[in-house]
């Protein structure tokens, strides 16, 4: 048996009141819920984000929904690097003149 890994999404549930929680544990892992901003972060499959969302949203309870874009951005930033994407560019003097 092989191990493959799941590409996964996390969605970040606003929610108008904390008592229903534990109704969103059917949606997916809990990850994280934040008391004082009344909202979740739910995980799960990438597969299942689009319908999730569809049936969260129909939730009384739910204010709104929306998904994570951190899968969308690359996280290589050493060609950035590389290339001098964080160098001062061509003709501003990094000194302060007085």
């Amino acid at each position: 048996m092989e191990f493959t890994v799941k590409p996964r999404r996390a969605l970040i549930v606003y929610l108008h009141s904390m008592k229903q929680v534990r109704q969103l544990k059917r949606f997916g892992t809990i990850q994280y819920q934040s008391r004082k901003m009344h909202y979740v972060v739910l995980y799960l499959d990438e597969a299942q984000v689009q319908p999730a969302t569809v049936k969260l949203n129909k939730l009384n309870f739910v204010r709104r929904v929306e998904p994570s874009y951190r899968p969308d951005i690359d996280m290589n930033f050493g060609e950035r690097v590389d290339r001098g994407f964080f160098k001062p560019q061509a003709g501003i003097d990094s000194e302060e003149d007085d």
